[in-house]
């Protein structure tokens, strides 16, 4: 689903995308007051969450020009180290309050979302033919 999505809008609005559907989707989750609007909440959390991860590996492997292989592992223990911090942040600040996760997730979604407005920028790359090709 994320090749078509990529291919019509380009791995950069994808990502700042992703990053604001969940940085909001964390705060309306706070508000959902039913089981349907947690489901709806959750559903597009899980969507835009869906997206950002083969969209932040598509754009690094388009950047990447020499050592490839080291960029993508490092892009994929930083992603390793995400889902292992996150969780046990998490807990942390619902020990002190439970909408403090929610709130928290926001604020670094957010975060994320004003550095891809700021450091994703179009950029050259070399294509496979080895010609310079501009990437989005």
């Amino acid at each position: 689903m994320t090749g078509p999505v990529t291919r019509r809008w380009g791995e950069a609005a994808v990502i700042r995308f992703s990053f604001l559907t969940n940085a909001l989707g964390f705060l309306v989750l706070l508000t959902a007051n039913s089981y349907e609007t947690v489901l709806l909440t959750t559903g597009v959390y899980t969507l835009a969450h869906g997206l950002l991860r083969p969209s932040v590996q598509a754009l690094t492997s388009k950047r990447a020009v020499q050592g490839q292989g080291t960029i993508m592992g490092l892009n994929n223990s930083f992603m390793s180290l995400g889902q292992i911090a996150g969780p046990l942040w998490a807990g942390l600040l619902f020990d002190i309050n439970v909408d403090m996760p929610y709130l928290s997730g926001a604020v670094i979604m957010l975060a994320g979302f004003i550095v891809s407005l700021c450091g994703i920028s179009p950029g050259k790359t070399v294509s496979k033919l080895g010609t310079p090709s501009v990437v989005e």
